[in-house]
């Protein structure tokens, strides 16, 4: 490697001279940049205030995410190919997020010890921050985690990783709903030639709270996936999960539950777009409630809003219709048997569409109409939820994909639960109107 023998004086330099000499010194670095963000601005045109909004990202929105998006949020992820050599190559990726629940104003700090939780109107949970008037967010690590491809003499083509990272996630995107979410701390090997399919195999641990302590939980992740006739592809999903108490929780007499979690998803290429078909059973420990599966290996009955067993069937995709219209759609129904025997069983129903018409290259109208029914044990009665919004938008190409996108929105929102809003004096037929921006890269 040549030396680069020219001199600088730093104190004789201002301070963008002298970095700028630092780094044509160097080596130049090549980073892959990606990341993900969103964040707007709106208010309610009748009732006044800030916008109501019925979902996040942490259950989904199953009357859809278009126009029902209150918070901001980034994903800034980092990563490079670090060694590469003989056909094995070792790459390190990461990531940090930020949230931030309330839109706040122009100064929002990362004061996330502030926010208090609680659980709202719809039984979901919520976080609110107490003292900055300003509205505050919070800094997340997401992901950090290396992984190693053809390094297994054994295993040609297959990847080994291990760290903390988003593992092989499922989701419907205009829902914001990861139905498959097993991430987090773990190890594993994927991609594996099997047949004629590929096998990955993982371990992940996450953590829960009892009685103030934390019990670790394991789980032994196992997925296939293989071709069908007509270009169709099967997935099959089994996780089991293992609650690991160390000596002192045993003798202390905590109860712990193992559980199991199965998917088995059908992708299939349709109509210039895809469709997937998914069925899900969940039981014990790893029964589910919201957007995605339990954690898992949870401590017996700690928490009453999970359920002995769930399951669930959905489909979804994005099509072409042509003469530039573009569809997403997407049907979920959940049914799940609380803990409490006595209990009625929970029930989900969600059906969601927007259409999407591109009048030029960069400017298009979505249209998003969704319905949600929902019958917790906690209710007396069974809760329902509609939605009609309109976009107008301006993203970096035609297609319901392209991003980055500047949407102008109007929504209204009816039903039991837009009645129930703003504690019982509703949002029902209130019109909702925004500017929101949503890009990833």
């Amino acid at each position: 490697m040549m030396q680069n023998n020219k001199r600088f004086s730093i104190n004789k330099l201002p301070l963008a001279a002298a970095v700028t000499a630092a780094v044509m010194a160097t080596p130049a670095i090549a980073v892959d940049f990606h990341g993900y963000a969103r964040a707007g601005a709106s208010t309610n045109l009748n009732s006044g205030g800030e916008q109501t909004c019925f979902g996040n990202g942490a259950v989904g929105h199953y009357v859809g995410r278009l126009a029902d998006e209150c918070d901001t949020y980034a994903e800034i992820a980092l990563g490079d190919e670090l060694f590469s050599q003989d056909g094995a190559t070792f790459r390190f990726d990461s990531m940090i997020a930020y949230s931030a629940n309330e839109q706040g104003n122009d100064y929002q700090a990362l004061d996330g010890a502030n926010n208090i939780s609680g659980v709202d109107f719809a039984g979901e949970e919520v976080t609110r921050n107490s003292s900055n008037p300003y509205g505050g967010g919070d800094l997340a690590l997401r992901q950090l985690y290396v992984s190693a491809n053809n390094v297994i003499e054994s295993l040609p083509g297959a990847t080994l990783w291990a760290g903390k990272r988003f593992y092989q996630r499922k989701d419907i995107h205009q829902l914001d709903l990861f139905y498959v979410s097993n991430s987090g701390y773990g190890a594993g090997v994927e991609n594996i030639k099997a047949g004629a399919g590929q096998l990955s195999v993982a371990y992940t641990n996450s953590d829960n709270s009892e009685n103030d302590d934390i019990v670790q939980n394991n789980k032994i992740d196992v997925r296939y996936s293989f071709p069908l006739a007509g270009g169709n592809n099967l997935e099959l999903i089994g996780i089991y999960a293992m609650a690991d108490l160390t000596d002192q929780q045993e003798d202390a007499g905590f109860d712990d539950q193992d559980g199991y979690f199965f998917t088995a998803e059908l992708s299939s290429g349709v109509m210039g777009g895809f469709n997937k078909f998914a069925v899900q059973y969940g039981a014990d420990s790893m029964g589910f409630t919201n957007a995605e599966n339990a954690s898992g290996g949870r401590v017996a009955n700690n928490n009453a809003g999970y359920f002995e067993s769930s399951w669930r069937v959905l489909n979804h995709g994005v099509i072409k219709l042509g003469s530039g219209w573009d569809l997403g759609h997407s049907v979920v129904y959940e049914r799940a048997e609380p803990h409490d025997a006595s209990a009625d069983d929970g029930e989900r129903l969600s059906i969601v569409a927007r259409p999407v018409y591109n009048w030029t290259n960069v400017m298009s109208t979505a249209i998003e109409v969704g319905y949600s029914e929902t019958d917790r044990p906690w209710f007396d009665d069974s809760q329902d939820l509609g939605k009609f919004a309109i976009a107008q938008q301006w993203q970096a190409g035609p297609g319901y994909w392209a991003r980055p996108v500047i949407r102008a929105y109007a929504a209204t929102f009816f039903g039991d639960e837009a009645e129930a809003a703003r504690g019982g004096e509703g949002v029902d037929g209130d019109v909702q109107i925004g500017a929101q921006i949503e890009a990833w890269w």
